[in-house]
């Protein structure tokens, strides 16, 4: 809780930067690396308590003047001050009434207001990411792609959560994890997690400098005689990392503050900072091989075996 703030009234239970990273079209071919990710939103969730009524109170974002902010709900307010853009909305435009209104809550409410990141993009990803799939190109009707998932946290971050994911299929195409080096049941799954699903949470942490690195192989599994389509590029794993980090009111990616209808500052007992990065990992791909029969000099197109 900052010092100096009042307690008798009004607190922010908690506050929760979200930072979104993605592809530019959520995809890559092959091969990964952190520049390759951009952060396209940013999110911020709060939960007020101990709070009467709210009219009057405001919700005051300060980003770098540089930064370049798209949002869907317009706020009160957007200028600049003090090499700061500064954004002023009133929290009661900011509640979900449509999912909470008729719950009965007393003296407690949640807000969150959801805004777009342009470029230039700042630098706000605490880890260097790199995904690589091998092979890159392959044939058959069955083939094994090996994804390498390899992190450094930059800086601390306080809990990771890793989540494989083989994508749906479609008319002819299958595909599921046969192997995880994080570890998982003998059977092919959909679906692997960093760590285990579990509660309490397990609790995975990184230190500045500190590496971890995964092996997921997706086994795909086509059917010629059931397929509408042929994609030549495939998508064989989704990939969702989230890392969560303590942090202060004031901290990247903007500083945030409550203010009730007399300009006093809500106090706020607990800020953490969310980087959410996603990406689907994207091989060729053909249950078709060519091969060519010399003797007659034609081309011949087979399922590849």
């Amino acid at each position: 809780m900052t010092a100096g703030l009042r307690v008798d009234g009004p607190v922010i239970d908690y506050l929760m930067k979200e930072v979104s990273f993605s592809t530019c079209d959520n995809r890559f071919f092959g091969e990964l690396e952190k520049e390759m990710l951009v952060p396209n939103n940013v999110n911020i969730y709060g939960k007020v308590a101990g709070a009467t009524s709210l009219k009057g109170y405001r919700l005051r974002l300060e980003f770098p003047e540089a930064s370049a902010i798209g949002y869907i709900r317009p706020p009160l307010s957007n200028k600049s001050e003090n090499t700061k853009r500064v954004l002023i909305y009133g929290l009661e435009d900011l509640l979900n009434y449509d999912s909470y209104w008729w719950l009965p809550l007393q003296q407690e409410t949640e807000f969150s207001v959801l805004l777009n990141l342009l470029p230039p993009f700042p630098d706000l990803n605490p880890l260097d990411l790199q995904i690589s799939c091998r092979p890159d190109v392959v044939s058959g009707l069955e083939a094994d792609v090996t994804t390498t998932i390899h992190m450094q946290a930059e800086k601390r971050i306080d809990n990771v959560f890793l989540k494989l994911s083989a994508p749906m299929g479609y008319p002819g195409i299958a595909m599921a994890i046969t192997e995880f080096s994080g570890g998982m049941d003998k059977a092919p799954q959909s679906s692997v997690t960093v760590p285990r699903k579990g509660f309490p949470f397990p609790r995975l942490s990184l230190n500045s400098g500190e590496e971890l690195e995964f092996k997921a192989t997706t086994r795909i599994t086509s059917n010629p005689s059931s397929m509408s389509s042929l994609r030549c590029q495939q998508d064989v794993l989704g990939i969702k990392l989230l890392l969560l980090c303590e942090s202060t009111p004031g901290d990247l990616p903007c500083a945030i503050t409550v203010l009730d209808g007399d300009d006093r500052e809500i106090p706020v007992r607990k800020t953490l900072r969310s980087t959410l990065l996603q990406a689907s990992a994207q091989i060729m791909y053909s249950p078709f091989s060519i091969r060519q029969i010399r003797e007659r000099a034609t081309v011949v197109i087979s399922p590849a075996q």
